[in-house]
């Protein structure tokens, strides 16, 4: 488990207790319920793909808890046929070639790896990576993450992490509605993390994975980059659909 991962589990544990120990009451909880569990869900599935990730995939169940998750969202998430079939591993697909191309394509080779989980070298040339860096973990700090410039081998600027900060705070937005106090703070809060973070380079991230995925070197497993290229897509529509909702829900 990484270290903010751990941190949003642990950081409050009755507050994060909350959505699953008491009754969603309104639309407005059920949806913000499937906000909080598609952020959770996309965030684990950028993680390394352990053995359980595999099986949790290979066997439909990754599939069927996105369809679940969608169909209560706030909004229509779009996903086509192919999109939906994607999010399986193809039947032939072997477990080490899941975890060979992994590496390859997101955290090994020489320098920089083709394409990286990482903000900072997406938007580094653009923004300064010390700056993205100082940025997120005064966000994660703020909201009593506490995650200490260079104390981790983990990177704040990962994908997995900003997402689960989201996770995080949609939760602690479900908190606030179910115990009479104003959200719309939260809402904010999100809302800008989104637009300062994941919604500024996801789509880069899908350019960068299909343009690798048009160029593939012979014996790289075509499967697994299309599995990721897909999630990468849902990704970006679902950050940029759910930023559009929060900012309907906060331009008053």
């Amino acid at each position: 488990m990484t270290t903010l991962e751990t941190q949003v589990k642990e950081a409050n544990p009755e507050d994060l207790d909350l959505f699953y120990s008491k009754e969603l009451e309104s639309q407005e909880e059920l949806s913000l319920a499937a906000r909080i569990d598609m952020y959770a869900i996309m965030a684990d599935v950028y993680r390394y793909p352990d053995a359980m990730t595999r099986l949790y995939v290979r066997q439909g169940e990754f599939k069927s808890h996105v369809l679940r998750i969608v169909g209560n969202l706030p909004y229509v998430l779009k996903m086509d046929d192919d999109e939906i079939q994607g999010l399986t591993y193809p039947d032939n697909l072997k477990d080490e070639d899941v975890e060979v191309e992994y590496i390859r394509v997101f955290e090994a080779g020489p320098g920089t790896p083709p394409c990286p989980l990482v903000e900072g070298i997406h938007m580094g040339k653009e923004d300064g990576r010390i700056s993205i860096f100082k940025d997120l973990i005064l966000f994660y700090n703020n909201f009593g993450l506490s995650y200490a410039e260079g104390n981790s081998e983990d990177r704040p600027d990962h994908i997995a992490y900003e997402l689960e900060f989201l996770h995080y705070l949609a939760f602690l937005e479900l908190k606030a509605l179910q115990t009479g106090k104003d959200p719309q703070p939260l809402r904010r809060a999100q809302k800008e993390f989104l637009e300062r973070h994941p919604a500024k380079w996801t789509g880069i991230l899908v350019n960068r994975i299909k343009t690798i995925e048009a160029d593939l070197r012979e014996g790289v497993n075509s499967d697994v980059v299309g599995f990721y290229r897909n999630i990468m897509v849902l990704t970006d529509r679902f950050v940029t659909d759910d930023f559009n909702y929060l900012e309907g829900l906060t331009e008053n």
